[in-house]
């Protein structure tokens, strides 16, 4: 089978089983898209609503036209405003499914991280995901299902959206305009989340972040550079740089335990030699453990700049 729902990558059992069941009329009144950040669920959910109102995706009648537009009036986007969903939004939803639709055969209200519905908004979700009226589909997503009211999980059909291979997710960057070795290291460095990688290959910012960060992190292992000075450019963006990090860490450390092994910092492959020049393994595997209490700090809430500056003085010392 083709792919059913077109502009959606990957997850193709999932996008089967759904679109099985949309064929079929058997799909639930509520469904729950679960996964990381990134990973597709609000793409999946916009290309259910498509197939909803348009099953041959004709791109071309009143349906497609005002979907595309975003002024749909039987399709219904919300999500966290304040980092939560709110009472007011919940009854927005309500008051939306409730209203026969306008044109459309269905009606679809999509609520983006249901995870972070107040309880009192999610109790007030149940009696329309109850009593849902017909041709309506409430499509909720969240990071995991074990974060989501349980009541709500019971009344939805749940779908679990994985990161993508590495390979696959590689293909669809070239397909972007991504070089090899630049889709390598973004499908390594994303976990295999499609929506973080694309980002980052459209942000012309972060070329020129990683640079900067070869060149630091070679200068202080060299001891060529003042670490607190590299502190200070790092603790601005925390967890950037602490990812990058990571991945630079374990590329040094399986080149040196690795004959065969393929580093996803392939670009900077001489900055790499040159680390692991000053850098044994056992150092390696020090300073890997500075990231995780470091990641820890900062979780800890501990100021930023007092945790850039320790582990930067630990990557400097000999």
């Amino acid at each position: 089978m083709s792919n059913p729902f077109p502009g959606f990558w990957g997850n193709e059992r999932v996008a089967r089983i759904l679109f099985r069941a949309l064929q079929g009329g058997t799909l639930a009144h509520t469904l729950l898209f679960t996964g990381p950040a990134g990973c597709g669920k609000k793409t999946l959910a916009r290309k259910v609503a498509e197939r909803l109102f348009c099953p041959d995706l004709c791109g071309k009648c009143r349906n497609c036209a005002l979907l595309k537009r975003g002024s749909h009036p039987d399709f219904l986007m919300l999500g966290p405003e304040a980092n939560f969903v709110r009472l007011e939004q919940a009854r927005r939803l309500q008051s939306f499914l409730t209203v026969p639709a306008n044109s459309a055969p269905y009606k679809v209200a999509v609520l983006e991280d249901a995870h972070r519905l107040t309880p009192e908004a999610g109790n007030s979700l149940l009696k329309i995901l109850e009593e849902p009226r017909e041709r309506t589909v409430c499509i909720l997503t969240a990071d995991n299902v074990d974060n989501v009211l349980p009541t709500l999980v019971s009344r939805s059909q749940v779908y679990n959206l994985a990161p993508l291979p590495p390979d696959e997710l590689k293909e669809i960057l070239v397909a972007k305009g991504a070089q090899q070795a630049q889709a390598e290291f973004l499908a390594a460095f994303s976990g295999g989340i499609p929506g973080k990688a694309l980002a980052l290959l459209a942000d012309s910012a972060f070329s020129q972040q990683r640079e900067n960060f070869a060149r630091d992190i070679s200068a202080v292992l060299a001891r060529r550079r003042d670490p607190l000075e590299v502190a200070e450019a790092w603790h601005s963006q925390p967890q950037l740089f602490l990812d990058l990090l990571d991945l630079w860490l374990r590329d040094m450390l399986m080149l040196q335990t690795r004959q065969d092994y393929r580093p996803a910092n392939i670009e900077r492959a001489d900055s790499l030699a040159e680390c692991n020049a000053v850098c044994p393994v056992d150092k390696v595997l020090f300073l890997l453990e500075e990231s995780v209490l470091a990641r820890e700090r900062l979780q800890a809430l501990c100021n930023s700049r007092l945790v850039f500056d320790s582990l930067l003085l630990k990557m400097w010392e000999v």
